[in-house]
């Protein structure tokens, strides 16, 4: 199968490589449907600053399915996910407080492991989110972690009633987080 792959700062190659391994313990193997184009991803592209292992295949935004789900794995085949991008190691003294967010250790998908810049992919399913049954299209669901970007952003901001609001810059997460506004009552 075909892959992107980053190996350096500005080398980024399309390649053929082998399938998507079997699902070991707790994973799964997806088939990507969609995958999205982070500025993580460009800003990795043209400084390489968060290139953990060379090569590796980038893309932490991406709609998947489930198409073989290894023992103990959470979730069945045929279910559609987004992945949560962190990748957290479960043994530092953030992680076993429960605080995850501040892991010593945290890495992203597409870094310290493969993301969906290929048409399979195998990752824990730990780090996979299940959507909703409800036919959401793959071109919406691919803005899950954007949109959760934005949500996350305004429920901080926790806007008084009223009160103006400036969104400045009309970049994805800008324009996500204006529509969120919007959605609350506030703006036009």
């Amino acid at each position: 199968m075909k892959a992107v792959r980053l190996y350096a700062a500005g080398d980024l190659r399309v390649e053929e490589i082998a399938a998507a391994p079997a699902p070991a313990d707790g994973e799964v193997r997806l088939r990507v449907e969609r995958a999205g184009i982070c500025g993580s991803d460009l800003h990795n592209f043209k400084t390489g600053m968060w290139i953990s292992r060379s090569p590796s295949v980038p893309g932490h935004e991406f709609v998947a399915v489930v198409e073989a789900a290894g023992a103990g794995a959470c979730l069945a085949p045929g279910t559609r996910v987004v992945a949560d991008s962190r990748v957290v190691c479960g043994r530092c003294a953030a992680c076993l407080a429960g605080e995850s967010f501040h892991c010593e250790n945290l890495g992203f998908v597409g870094e310290v492991n493969d993301g969906g810049f290929e048409p399979y992919t195998t990752l824990p399913a730990a780090q996979l989110v299940a959507l909703p049954d409800q036919g959401l299209a793959a071109d919406v669901a691919v803005l899950a972690e954007p949109m959760a970007v934005a949500l996350h952003a305004v429920a901080r901001l926790n806007p008084a009633t009223g009160v103006p609001i400036l969104v400045a810059g009309a970049g994805p997460i800008g324009t996500l987080v204006a529509t969120a506004l919007v959605h609350r009552g506030y703006g036009p």
